[in-house]
């Protein structure tokens, strides 16, 4: 049986595993300006890019916890090697740098983009793999730190074009206290608060059905929801946030104070918020964080202050595409050169040429359709808003056609002019 024989007989199914998924250009454009988005406020703020292995040490991602409960993707090249995983956030990742690079200055603002992998449940704007936009300060004490990080989240918000948003802000030492005020075991604060993590998503029935499972009274439960119910508190290190958010003009309509609100990963240490959108409140958190001082101290190093947000890029988009915000579109650039005659392709090519020196992204047909209006169909399909047209006639008159997509409107133009005319449409 020779080769290709064998490999028609044993054709695989092109089919994605569960929980993983493709973007496709029509989806990857638009994410990737929200990518870059995101980058260039983290960029204004004065972070410096960095990036991290994908793949880590096991012990590294779980700090040699036992009873470390989140489902991580775990890996070992032979049977004899040594226990690896795949990351199931970039904090942990950033925390082993610093403790491995102890040179580095503080503070030490870095942003990181990067894929995650966690073994969940796939759900809406959730999946196994996806892709999540840091921004953290390391040897910073101060509340001002935490401030500043906050307005982060609401300066990328707004540069997305996200209008209804809140940023709910609470401090993980209040919660650390919530077994003296609602009658509980202490050792079951952690538990508590990770069932706590799932409200917005679950709903506050879901979370007391899990909260009795796990055996809290029905007088705790009332409790526990009683207390994270206020909108007020005096907690000093809350309060100092608030100021500061206020100085940097922070309209306090798009953040609150939320005793709720508890992050369900247990380095956290003081301050934590989330970022819900309010059209779509069911699909989660979208940006969330807060402080973890000391994580870098597993790890044997200085136990250093730090503090940080995650934008969930995949869930953002997934939020966004709901609502009807993001613009899909097939193609990456603007203008297409039309290429039906053969006799005209040096002339195309030079066009084309002329465009991207000039900052213009062009696409030079090379597909099978030879017809000038197929090739007009194709053009129209892709979103482009402009097409130049070129055959042996605007070869000797030293001229190009230019075919507004939008408008339908054609123009013969010079040679001279076509850079000009271009930017007029694009």
């Amino acid at each position: 049986m020779d080769i290709i024989t064998k490999m028609t007989k044993d054709t695989i199914k092109p089919a994605l595993a569960s929980g993983f998924k493709d973007y496709l250009p029509d989806e990857m454009i638009p994410r990737q300006k929200m990518l870059d988005t995101i980058r260039a406020v983290f960029e204004r703020f004065g972070y410096a890019p960095l990036d991290t292995p994908g793949l880590e040490k096991e012990e590294i991602l779980t700090g040699g916890d036992p009873d470390f409960k989140m489902n991580i993707f775990k890996a070992r090249i032979n049977e004899s090697g040594e226990d690896m995983a795949l990351r199931f956030d970039l904090t942990v990742p950033l925390a082993r740098v610093m403790a491995g690079n102890p040179e580095l200055k503080k503070p030490f603002r870095r942003y990181q983009i990067g894929k995650v992998w966690r073994g969940e449940r796939p759900q809406a704007g959730r999946y196994r793999e996806f892709v999540q936009c840091d921004a953290d300060i390391v040897g910073a004490k101060s509340m001002l730190a935490d401030a500043e990080i906050i307005a982060i989240i609401y300066t990328a918000m707004k540069d997305l074009g996200i209008k209804n948003f809140e940023i709910r802000i609470n401090n993980r030492k209040i919660l650390n206290n919530l077994y003296a005020i609602a009658d509980f075991d202490k050792e079951k604060t952690n538990m508590v608060l990770r069932a706590m993590d799932k409200k917005d998503k679950q709903g506050w029935q879901k979370v007391e059905e899990e909260l009795k499972n796990e055996g809290l009274s029905d007088k705790s439960i009332s409790l526990i929801k009683e207390f994270t119910s206020k909108s007020e508190t005096d907690d000093p290190e809350l309060n100092e946030i608030a100021s500061y958010l206020d100085a940097m003009d922070i309209p306090r309509s798009a953040w609150k104070i939320d005793l709720s609100v508890a992050r369900g990963l247990g380095y956290y240490t003081g301050t934590v918020f989330e970022t819900i959108l309010t059209d779509l409140p069911s699909i989660g958190s979208v940006c969330s964080g807060g402080r973890y001082d000391g994580l870098t101290a597993r790890f044997g190093g200085d136990s250093l202050p730090a503090t940080g947000t995650s934008f969930g890029i995949d869930r953002l988009y997934a939020a966004l595409s709901e609502l009807g915000l993001v613009n899909a579109t097939a193609s990456i650039a603007k203008v297409i050169v039309l290429n039906f005659d053969e006799q005209s392709l040096p002339k195309c090519l030079s066009v084309s040429s002329s465009l991207r020196n000039n900052n213009i992204s062009v696409e030079l047909y090379q597909g099978s359709e030879t017809s000038l209006t197929g090739q007009l169909t194709y053009a129209v399909k892709k979103g482009f808003s402009a097409a130049v047209i070129i055959g042996a006639d605007e070869v000797d008159k030293n001229t190009v056609q230019i075919k507004n997509l939008k408008t339908k409107e054609q123009n013969e133009i010079s040679d001279s002019d076509v850079i000009t005319e271009i930017y007029k449409i694009i």
